[in-house]
């Protein structure tokens, strides 16, 4: 069945809800058909299209007024969106494809059998490689196009996500000896059927909850949280998180109530890492996609803004030359990248931070082998060996007590005073005198001669 078919009953009946549907594309408006008459229920007593118009009406006054009035827009073509922007200076791209993916949400539509979203995502790709940036008249198809350098941002992003993760396991592992633990939250079923934009609040909210309980008991909490999209475009976690053994298994009860719903499969909810490379390119592999965010947890907001611009030299005055320098170093090593965090001072916790600082705190760093690791820590940021470890027996030198005569040797000289040379009560025959750093009375002014008076 067609909209075409039932066009004229909703115009007759509802000339309202013909109004909001007139805009809409001709490949939605079908797929709501056909997808409200297999779940009609068909009565004797009336036409099949007139009953499936009076469902189509139910079902556009049960829709949030914000998809509907969005009707016009999910519908334009990447062209007609281009020449809105023109008119109006205002980009619309995204708002469009989110109100597609509210309304396949809603039909219970995929993504990959959406004709509409197809469509503009090859048009805008398509004018993208057409839009040259830098032309080459030698080698025409070595331009740099709009396509190519986003292609080239996302690797670069994708490349500093990857390093920081990596920063991160190092630190928590091998210096803080953290637990790493690999999670996947999702949300009940019944957000399945609710918009994108609720869905997403919902599932930040739950995991924020956990978070803030961490904070309120100064529990230190590191990692990686990426959120994607099922197949039905319903977010859900996937979460590299770094917790100490003894706050565990805290941990791991505040989420599960958090997300009752991962109760019964909490083995898949809940696994150790094992293979942090694997885990972090399983984390990060719809990175680029629409609607898929990596943050990380236990860091700066502006991480990513700061280690960019440490590595490539841009944008670093809220750091010495020195820790620049050193930080720039390991990275192109790529090494330490636990180390490089503490150079960057990347952490949220300012206690963290201050291991990198000239006179350390030494609340994370316990053991004699964290101090040790701090010590190595300076010893690249500062060109010095300190010995910050705790000595249990305090070195204090020992003197024998009995004078030995066969060891006595009597020195006689000068005794070295602190006084000036002119210094009253000073003979002249006495020895050199040395003055260092005196604070007594500066010395007397000498005498001065007597000037007869010519008038006498």
């Amino acid at each position: 069945m067609q909209y075409e078919e039932i066009e004229s009953y909703i115009k007759t009946d509802r000339p309202d809800i013909w109004r909001r549907l007139y805009p809409l594309h001709g490949f939605y408006k079908d797929q709501i058909i056909r997808i409200t008459a297999e779940n009609c229920v068909f009565l004797a007593c009336y036409e099949e299209a007139e009953q499936v118009a009076r469902e189509v009406i139910a079902w556009v006054e049960t829709q949030p007024d914000d998809l509907v009035s969005g009707f016009d827009l999910l519908s334009q073509s990447h062209a007609e969106l281009k020449e809105l922007r023109r008119i109006t200076g205002r980009v619309f791209t995204r708002k469009a494809n989110r109100l597609r993916r509210n309304l396949r949400r809603a039909i219970g539509l995929l993504p990959e059998h959406d004709d509409v979203q197809q469509a503009f995502d090859n048009a805008r790709t398509a004018s993208a490689k057409s839009f040259i940036i830098i032309f080459d008249a030698e080698h025409p198809e070595r331009s740099l196009s709009a396509h190519d350098l986003r292609q080239f941002h996302l690797r670069r992003s994708y490349a500093v996500n990857l390093a920081i993760a990596d920063g991160i396991h190092d630190l928590a592992v091998n210096f803080l000896n953290y637990a790493g633990l690999f999670l996947t939250l999702t949300l009940p079923g019944e957000y399945r059927n609710c918009s994108y934009e609720q869905a997403k609040a919902e599932i930040g909210r739950r995991w924020k909850r956990v978070r803030r309980k961490a904070r309120h008991r100064d529990i230190l909490l590191l990692g990686m949280t990426a959120l994607e999209l099922h197949e039905d475009e319903t977010p859900h976690y996937h979460i590299q998180l770094y917790v100490s053994p003894e706050h565990r298994a805290w941990v791991e009860e505040q989420i599960l109530d958090a997300f009752p719903n991962e109760c019964d499969r909490r083995d898949e909810a809940i696994k150790d890492i094992r293979d942090v490379a694997r885990a972090s390119r399983y984390t990060t592999k719809d990175h680029g996609k629409p609607e898929t965010s990596l943050t990380f947890i236990g860091l700066r907001k502006d991480i990513k803004r700061r280690y960019r611009g440490v590595y490539e030299g841009k944008d670093t005055s809220a750091l010495s030359e020195w820790r620049i320098s050193r930080a720039r170093q390991l990275m192109k090593q790529k090494t330490s990248g636990g180390a490089v965090l503490l150079l960057l001072r990347g952490f949220a916790d300012e206690r963290l931070n201050r291991l990198s600082a000239r006179h350390p705190d030494s609340h994370y760093a316990e053991s004699d082998i964290q101090r040790l690791q701090t010590m190595f820590l300076h010893t690249l940021h500062f060109r010095v060996v300190k010995d910050f470890r705790e000595k249990n027996t305090p070195q204090v030198a020992k003197i024998s007590k009995e004078l030995k005569q066969e060891n006595t040797v009597f020195h006689f000289g000068p005794v070295p005073t602190c006084l000036y040379k002119n210094q009253e009560g000073v003979r002249a025959s006495s020895p050199p005198c040395e003055c260092m750093g005196s604070r007594g009375q500066p010395p007397p002014s000498p005498p001065q001669e007597h000037i007869p008076d010519p008038s006498c």
